[in-house]
This record gives C-alpha cells, structure tokens and sequence, in this order.
C-alpha cells in the first residue's frame, strides 16, 4: 500500500474513533465530561464560557417573591454566595445584550409570569468585598473607596445626564475616590437616586461578603473605624431609602444590628439555622451524585460523603461543600485533602482557639474523636465581643462552616445548638489546630527545640526524657481514655516536631520498605540528616514490659526498613528510634 493510501486509512481510522460517520461504521462519541469551574464566581461568564452550572437559580426567585425589601443570607465561605449574587444580577440588572440565553433552561426561566416580569428591568449597583483585607484602616478605605469609584465609573454613562451641577461635582468625587467620609457614606444612597432618576426603575443594590473587611479590621485592629463606615454606607442605602427596589447582602456573619445595621426594620435575615434558602448555598446529595456519575466518579462517591458531606442547613438539608467536590473531582489524582482549608486565612480561628484558649481541650477533644457538644448560638455575633465570650466562639464556628448543628431548638432570641464536626476535610483542620494548641505554648521553653536536636542526633535518653516531660505539661490530654492511643501519641509528636519543617520534611504514616512508618523526619537538602520514628505504647494487660516493647519497636525498624524513605531521599545520615509510652511516660531508644 502506498504511503498516502496509509495516511488516509490512518485519517478515517481516526475519524471513526472520534464518532464521525465514515463508510458503513459508526463509532458513538462517549460523552463529555462536565467542565467544571474552579475560581469562576461570576454567573454571566460561567455561562458564557460553557462551564457547568449547577442549578440554583431558584435563588433569584426566592428573592424576588420576597415581602422582605432587604435581605441578609450568611453561609460559610466558598459555598456559592457569589455565584448566587451574581445570578440575581444578571436576572434583574437592566442591560442592552438579550441574556435569555442564560437564562432559558433554568428554574428562574421556568418560575413564572412574576418572576419573569423582573427580567431585565432594574439598574444595579454591586459591591463585592471579598479581596478586602487589608492590615491597616487607611488601605482598607481606599480599597472600600476604590470599589465605589469603580461602580461610579460602570453607571457614569446613564446617570451623567440627569445630574445637576452639585450632584455632578459630588459624582466626580465618589468616582475619582477622593471623597471625604460624609460623601463616601452617602454613596450608595446617592447612587441609587441618581439611577432612579435616569432609568425610572428604583435600584437594586447588591453587596457581597460584607463582613470581608470587618473580619479583616477585627484581626488588625481596626474594627471600630470599618463598623462606622459600613454603619452610615448601609443605613443610607437599606433604612427608608425610597429609591431601592431590593437589596441583598451577602457574608459569612450575621454582625450584630446594634453595630451594622442599626434601626433597619426592613431587614429579614437566613442563617443556616433557618429553613429558607437552605438548598442554595453547597451541593445537596443529589447534585453530588449528578457530578460524579458525569465525570466518571461513581465509584468515588463514599470518599467524597466521608470528606466533604455532612453541613446541616435550615435543620434538615444535608449539604457538601461545593468547593471541595468540584475541586476534587477536577484533580487527576483525585486524591482527597483539604481543598476548603486552602482558600483563607485561618488568623482569627488561630487566636481564638490557641492564643486565647476561648474553647476548653475536653470540648475540643469530643469533637475530634466523632462526639457532640450542646452550645448556646447567638446570630447576632458582636466580634468586638469574641475575645472575651466563649459563648460567642461558638457562634464564630458554626456560622464560619467548622462545626454543623444536628439539633437546634429555640431559646428565647437564641438557640441552643448540638454541635459536632461535619467531616474528615474540617476534622483535619481541627487536628491541626489542636496540636498546635497543644504544644504552641511550651515552644518558647526551649525544650522543644532541644527534642528536636536530640532526634537528629540520635540522642535516645535525652529526646525520651524531654518528650516525657513535655508529656506532663499536657496532662489533661493524654489522661483521656481513647479507643486509638497511637494516634493520640502520634499527633503529640507531629505537633512537637512542627519546627523542624523549615529544613526538615514531617510525615507520617506513609509506606515505606515493607510497610508504614509512623514518623519520618526527612531533610529538605540531600545529604542532610534524616530520622524514622517508631512509636508503641505498652501493652500492660498483656505482660509487656517497658524492655520488651522498646525491643519490638526497634525489630519492626529493622525487618521493615522503613529507613529506605530516607536513603531514596538523599539523606546523608540516616538514624531510626524507637519510642514507647506507658500512660504519661516516654522512653527511647535508637537502632
């Protein structure tokens, strides 16, 4: 056969796998996977682009069916909240370009006449405050400032017109940022008079994560400065504003009234305690499911309910976490791990829990092994006041996503609240947090630094004495009755060892020679020092002495060769100890 004849059976052979009809034989295209968005907020360009939505468009209508002239809707971060803004936006905001498009197959489309009504009619101002988060309060202004001038300069072109000489020269200064703090304040009042005037539609104002810059000013120090211009900003905009139409704020706290939303009558609020809205925001089980099969993940489905199911909003719809499933099923590896853990900041979670210690060790430690711990839940959290409150830590934690309620029932203007963690992707952020809770404290003693000096010497009765005596500065940990004491032990060393990691690697329980190892210590530079570390605790009831368990220990490092991790690695000094607890005492011994 000639070579061009070749290249053509090659051609249509090709063809033919692709689907295309060629001669008598068909070959039928598998379909598609769904291309799923990772960082894509935005509704108009998730659709634009062909990304797979899932379906919660019946936000919008719930809204706009909504006697509420105001609406507040916190949820955890990641969980859709801008997705969702943006939707509305997209429905309501006025505009030349036809969007039915995005429009047509949606529950929105499909809700009917006085849904549909809303398409298209209304001008919006939208406000996202997401990326504020700045250290100090002058930067925070500006960038507040800068988002202002940001919506003046969209909108110039329609309310130009309409504009006296006055409003123009207070135009000019909300859209070059340089107003001063009575203007600034006025801004979104102002703004929406101005669109009534020009559109003849009263506006509708949309602000998202509100509370990113309060956070910000709680953690830096600034709280009260950014609590006085989002008072007077919002009380202008929401309170007998006879020109909004709606608004609808987003966040992840319900702040208290007295501090933001101070006299607004107009305001109905949805926490993830309350049944409204409780299918917008996350995955539920169904629409799981949905994504897997469509990429090919069916047989994933367990991993992903063990690490990322398990949020309880409105008391009875299970939720996942939106973020995590896509991210995980858009992996190649699709390996399971803390994907929601990596998109912030955990500062004020930090010093709540380690620096100020506002959460005891034992509710810490119920959590973490799989219990429950009954609260009282305030939604009007003052942050002002988390420091000094343990009751309101609490609130901190549910209404931030660490902790999902499995009972609530009302009390008086609270709840009180059975509380538990919702799954292995939080429960490892928690554990993280807890070892350092744990062991943060004695790092400026000194011996932790000796311990870990002492383990890449191979000193095995000094590293056994320090990591005995450190043992009983955390008393009260280790006197639990546990079902995995390993595990307990395992996690205390893990945390210990935590300031080796600028030139050491610190892993565990990865496989190695002939099995697992429980702790390895690995240089970042080849030719460095490296240690395995083989933990066992003391089986009394069975005989085993302090001797005997030291001598197991040392003969699983040997028949293992768990030491091969750190040969493969470069290590240039490889050293293996063994460790052993009996209750709150640790003994060692090297190879």
């Amino acid at each position: 056969m000639s070579g061009s004849g070749l290249s053509l059976c090659l051609l249509l052979g090709r063809l033919q796998e692709l689907g295309f009809p060629c001669g008598r034989r068909r070959v039928r295209l598998r379909p598609m996977r769904p291309r799923l968005p990772i960082g894509t907020s935005d509704f108009l360009q998730l659709r634009r682009d062909g990304l797979h939505y899932v379906d919660k468009s019946g936000f919008v209508v719930d809204v706009l069916r909504s006697t509420a002239r105001v609406l507040l809707v916190p949820r955890p971060r990641r969980f859709g909240k801008t997705l969702n803004i943006t939707t509305l936006a997209a429905f309501v905001g006025r505009t030349d370009e036809d969007r039915t498009d995005v429009f047509s197959d949606l529950e929105v489309w499909r809700a009917g006449d006085d849904v549909r009504a809303h398409f298209g009619r209304y001008p919006v101002i939208f406000l996202t405050f997401k990326d504020v988060k700045a250290n100090e309060w002058p930067d925070c202004r500006a960038r507040i400032a800068g988002l202002v001038a940001a919506e003046c300069r969209r909108v110039e072109a329609v309310i130009a017109p309409v504009l006296s000489p006055a409003e123009s020269s207070l135009f000019r200064q909300l859209r070059d940022a340089t107003a001063d703090n009575a203007t600034l304040w006025e801004a979104l009042v102002l703004l929406s008079e101005w669109l009534h005037r020009a559109t003849g539609e009263r506006a509708v104002v949309l602000v998202d994560e509100y509370d990113t810059p309060i956070h910000a000013g709680f953690h830096h120090g600034y709280y009260d400065q950014v609590i006085e211009l989002f008072r007077n900003l919002f009380s202008g905009a929401f309170k007998d504003n006879a020109h909004l139409e709606k608004g609808v704020l987003t966040g992840i706290l319900r702040v208290a009234k007295e501090s933001i939303f101070s006299g607004l009558n107009n305001l109905a609020v949805y926490t993830l305690l309350e049944p409204e809205m409780s299918q917008y925001f996350g995955f539920t089980a169904d629409e799981v499911k949905a994504l897997a099969i469509a990429s090919e993940a069916e047989d994933k489905l367990g991993e992903i309910e063990q690490w990322y199911n398990g949020y309880v909003f409105g008391g009875e719809t299970v939720i996942y976490n939106p973020w995590s499933v896509v991210s995980y099923l858009m992996s190649q590896a699709r390996i399971p791990r803390g994907y929601w853990a990596q998109t912030s900041s955990d500062d004020i979670l930090r010093e709540l829990l380690i620096q100020r210690g506002l959460v005891s060790q034992a509710d810490l430690e119920t959590l973490l092994e799989g219990g429950a711990v009954t609260k009282v839940i305030d939604e009007h959290i003052v942050l002002r006041d988390v420091r000094e409150n343990p009751d309101a830590v609490w609130s901190f934690l549910l209404f931030s996503g660490y902790l999902k309620p499995i009972s609530a029932r009302p009390a008086e203007d609270q709840w009180e609240v059975e509380l538990a963690v919702p799954n292995r992707e939080v429960r490892g952020v928690l554990d993280r947090m807890f070892r350092t809770f744990l062991v943060e404290g004695l790092h400026g003693s000194g011996r932790v630094q000796d311990l870990c000096a002492a383990l890449l010497k191979a000193d095995a009765k000094t590293f056994g004495r320090l990591l005995g005596e450190l043992m009983l500065a955390t008393i009260s940990y280790h006197d639990l009755a546990v079902r995995q004491p390993e595990a307990v032990y395992q996690a205390f060393v893990l945390g210990l060892l935590v300031t080796l990691e600028r030139t050491h690697e610190v892993t565990s329980n990865r496989e190695a020679g002939y099995g697992r190892y429980d702790v390895l210590v690995a240089p970042r530079q080849a030719g460095g020092t490296g240690t395995v570390l083989e933990l066992k605790v003391i089986e009394t009831d069975e005989g085993e002495t302090v001797e005997t368990a030291l001598e197991s220990a040392l003969s699983q490092l040997r028949e293992r060769d768990y030491a091969s991790a750190l040969r493969e690695r470069g290590a240039g000094t490889v050293y293996q100890l063994a460790a052993v607890f009996d209750g709150k005492r640790a003994f060692a011994r090297a190879l």
